[in-house]
């Protein structure tokens, strides 16, 4: 049954996307944070076509998910294989050879056939599924939704108290913002809470989706609206999920060769590091960043002993060879974030 017995037990889901660096900061969660942590990852597309995404996706959870580590596999972004077929069936038939659990998201307005294949999917592992509601541009509607959950989970044949419910709000990125998702989610659970679910998931993100506009060799705090959300919703003791520190849409490619620079989770907020180049080019001015933040009053007081991604800023502080580029950044990062959020579950501040 779902956890009801206050903010201390929720637990920690954070939406990914499949991308390098995200990947390697799961590889390296601390063996007592596995329990701790139910990752969502959403598979990308790829320019090969989208069987190659599948392949890719299964190799890049093969290398870094932790033994016993549950994920959440959406395919929304790419639905199909190369002949047509739901993807999810294929990724979910690779990872059980390997021993890999995963439960299947279900979107709303998933086809038929996908609905089957999720339900598929969940026997093969550990019968559970993922309903996930709203979208980048839908926020979730509780008359609407509840007889098309009915209707998906009919499909799927999976019942409610195998599935968790994700409320997702996708961005907030303001006090009205979460306002009105507060005022959503609290429909949404006074709707749907009694309906039996293994867990219920509040979701949004608030990471702008760029970060170019922000001042050069200072840092500077952005709010962090998701975890200002959830604290508002202490009272109902929904889990806790954002988008780690990345936008919540599908990302671009990305400028190339973007300046040093680092988003970094504290309290309240994240700090957001930019640094320019030396003139001689390359990311070397990255080790000024990482003095500048070592010394900072959000530097935590265990350390490079904090989490992995820390040990790496650490280091990069003592200008030890390997400044990284954007993807060690985003990894480092993202390490940091996961053991931060996790930290602040198990004591969580007064709402």
């Amino acid at each position: 049954m779902r956890n009801v017995q206050g903010a201390a037990m929720a637990r920690y889901w954070p939406v990914l996307k499949a991308r390098e660096g995200e990947f390697k900061a799961l590889g390296k969660l601390r063996d007592h944070d596995v329990s701790r942590i139910h990752p969502l990852f959403e598979v990308n597309p790829s320019g090969d076509g989208p069987t190659k995404a599948g392949l890719n996706f299964v190799r890049k959870i093969r290398e870094a998910a932790p033994a016993g580590l549950v994920l959440g596999v959406d395919t929304t972004y790419v639905r199909v294989n190369d002949d047509g077929q739901p993807l999810i069936r294929e990724i979910a038939n690779d990872l059980a050879q390997w021993g890999i659990p995963i439960a299947p998201v279900i979107r709303l307005h998933d086809s038929d056939e996908h609905l089957s294949a999720c339900g598929e999917a969940a026997r093969l592992h550990n019968e559970t599924a993922i309903v996930r509601l709203g979208s980048d541009t839908t926020d979730p509607d509780p008359v609407a939704d509840a007889p098309r959950i009915s209707r998906a989970l009919s499909i799927a044949k999976i019942s409610t108290d195998r599935c968790h419910l994700v409320v997702d709000m996708a961005e907030v990125s303001s006090d009205r913002d979460v306002s009105r998702a507060e005022l959503a989610v609290r429909n949404v659970l006074d709707s749907l809470d009694s309906q039996g679910w293994a867990s219920i998931v509040v979701v949004s993100g608030a990471m702008p989706s760029a970060i170019s506009t922000l001042p050069r060799n200072e840092a500077t705090p952005l709010t962090r609206w998701d975890w200002k959300l959830w604290k508002r919703l202490a009272d109902r003791s929904p889990d806790f999920g954002d988008y780690a520190i990345a936008h919540p849409a599908l990302p671009g490619t990305g400028a190339r060769g973007p300046l040093p620079s680092l988003r970094y989770t504290a309290s309240d907020n994240w700090w957001i590091y930019r640094w320019a180049r030396y003139e001689t080019g390359g990311n070397d001015s990255f080790y000024d960043l990482c003095q500048a933040l070592v010394a900072s009053g959000h530097w935590p007081a265990e350390g490079s002993d904090f989490s992995w991604g820390d040990s790496e800023l650490a280091r990069c502080a003592r200008r030890q060879p390997g400044p990284g580029g954007a993807t060690q950044w985003r990894a480092w990062g993202t390490s940091h974030h996961l053991t931060h959020v996790m930290g602040e579950l198990a004591s969580p501040p007064a709402s």
